[in-house]
């Protein structure tokens, strides 16, 4: 199904509240039609059975509507747009003020009732809400089609306390309406205006410094700004901390500039960006958080003392295809928690796999998608990641030249050798090598008969099921479980042949490369 996008034309906007004779709602398309010589306003209308369908006209998606019949499309010169300021969307959401004049009339109506006790059915919540006014610290005046600032002072008037403010998807034209609604809120410091239409200011004036002078964050997702104009703009906000701008198509950053020296959590999500561009800001002093989902992110190569403070990385989403960018995450010296969902290099892996091979690699990680990683549970990792290296320094690689390119696709290998030391004890030299088979292992849970997860493992074959078993609690976080083992081989995979003394080795039970042994809860 195809679609449409629109803006404005003469002095109706997309989102602003509008009238059609006595009816009202919000224009939610404004443009021509196929077929049509005229411009025409779909209107999302306050009463949603006034309408004839949710915004699709001829099979083409103009915009949706929330009721299936809440909308239609109107000829432009029929539509009266509102000027709606911020007092007006105020006291749509949160209420009218109660004033004397009023409470006088509500208290004659009593007297006049005779009745000992007469309530307004939600008159006192309404009045004890109204009281408060003033001490509302976070509102949210979002899809409300604000236009202006309304008249001066009457915010803060009103409600002149507010610390946290969205006004998301309104009808701001320029940064002077936004800096006039900013001067009356002496407290403001967190704002969100995304999904807006403003035209950026030519530069920062005086007057909009002094309204965000106490500004610490600041949300500007989708307005199609480029990196350019958000740090011409952040100009304006001396003290911000928090910064983020969300799909905003940016694909070009530039190195830091002084307005960005105290911030502490930047939101890149879903935008264009290769870590190339990002590695830009590489030198921001106090950043500690930084969000980069969703921008197609390939690989990563961290510069030599970049992001000093950086300690929360969100990198879910993207690309990545090889365990050597998690070995560059190694490079940033303060940095302990991790999310990394969704990224081909871990596809297929299961959650316990790809655990061990993301917090082997990353020596100071302490979360990883969210979870807190123990001490036993890094060592434990550490160890398993170690052997497995271990196998293939000794036995695999010939010459200086394949040792020195292992080091540098494993940089942890020599530090994880000084912290553990090495266990690798097959003797080269004799006959008597320790014989090894390659075999899946897998967690098998019997009440609903499925495979939670599938390892595979280059084991010792005179490893003891009582190891195993240890193996597969750290593995697969089985903690207390009563465990059983059994296998299956290639040739017969429909028989299972049982395990049952924990003491006698997998070469006992005749366990085979290429094996499949099941850990069964």
């Amino acid at each position: 199904m195809a679609s449409v996008e629109s803006n404005f034309y003469g002095s109706v906007r997309v989102g602003q509240k509008v009238s059609v004779g006595a009816f009202d709602g919000f224009a939610r398309y404004v443009g021509p039609i196929p077929g049509t010589d005229s411009i025409w306003v779909g209107v999302e209308w306050d009463d949603s059975n006034r309408g004839k369908h949710d915004g699709i006209h001829n099979g083409i998606r103009y915009f949706k509507t929330l009721h299936p019949n809440g909308a239609s499309f109107v000829h432009l010169e029929k539509v009266i747009p509102h000027n709606v300021s911020f007092i007006n969307a105020f006291q749509s959401k949160y209420g009218q003020n109660c004033g004397n004049n009023i409470h006088q009339e509500i208290i004659a109506l009593m007297k006049q009732s005779k009745m000992p006790s007469f309530e307004l059915v939600g008159m006192q919540k309404i009045q004890k809400t109204q009281a408060c006014f003033d001490k509302l610290t976070h509102v949210c005046l979002s899809h409300h089609g604000i236009t202006c600032a309304g008249n001066p002072n009457e915010i803060q008037d009103c409600c002149p306390n507010i610390v946290n403010l969205e006004l998301c998807n309104n009808c701001f034209t320029d940064w002077g309406t936004v800096s006039e609604i900013a001067q009356q809120l002496k407290h403001l410091t967190t704002l969100n205006l995304s999904f807006n239409n403003i035209d950026l200011p030519q530069e920062p004036n005086h007057q909009l410094k002094e309204s965000f002078k106490c500004l610490k964050k600041i949300v500007l997702g989708k307005l199609d700004y480029s990196w350019h104009e958000i740090m011409s703009l952040c100009e304006a906000f001396p003290v911000l901390e928090v910064l983020e701008v969300p799909d905003n198509n940016i694909d070009r950053l530039e190195t830091h500039s002084a307005v960005m020296e105290n911030l502490l959590y930047l939101n890149l999500e879903n935008n264009n960006l290769s870590w190339s561009e990002i590695n830009k800001l590489r030198s921001l002093p106090k950043l500690q958080t930084l969000n980069v989902n969703r921008n197609g992110i390939k690989d990563i190569q961290i510069v030599p003392s970049s992001f000093p403070s950086l300690e929360f990385l969100m990198i879910s989403d993207n690309d990545l295809l090889h365990f050597e960018s998690l070995c560059e995450l190694n490079k940033l010296p303060a940095l302990c928690s991790l999310r990394i969902q969704n990224n081909p290099l871990i596809k297929g892996m299961s959650v316990s796999n790809y655990t061990l091979q993301i917090i082997a690699r990353i020596a100071n990680l302490k979360t990883l998608n969210g979870t807190m990683i123990t001490l036993k549970e890094r060592q434990n990792n550490e160890r398993d990641f170690l052997k497995d290296l271990d196998m293939i320094w000794h036995r695999q690689l010939k010459s200086a030249e394949e040792r020195a390119a292992f080091l540098t696709k494993h940089p942890r290998y020599m530090e994880l050798i000084a912290k553990y030391g090495s266990d690798y004890s097959e003797d080269l030299n004799t006959s008597n090598k320790i014989k090894t088979i390659k075999i899946r292992i897998v967690n098998f849970c019997k009440e609903t008969s499925t495979e939670k997860d599938v390892i595979t493992k280059t084991l010792p074959i005179t490893m003891t099921l009582n190891r195993l078993k240890d193996l597969g609690k750290r593995l697969f976080g089985l903690g207390n479980k009563q465990l059983e083992f059994s296998y299956l081989i290639k040739e017969k995979p429909d028989i299972e042949y049982t395990m049952e003394n924990m003491n006698q080795t997998l070469d006992y039970y005749s366990v085979e490369d290429g094996n499949t042994v099941l850990i069964k809860w």
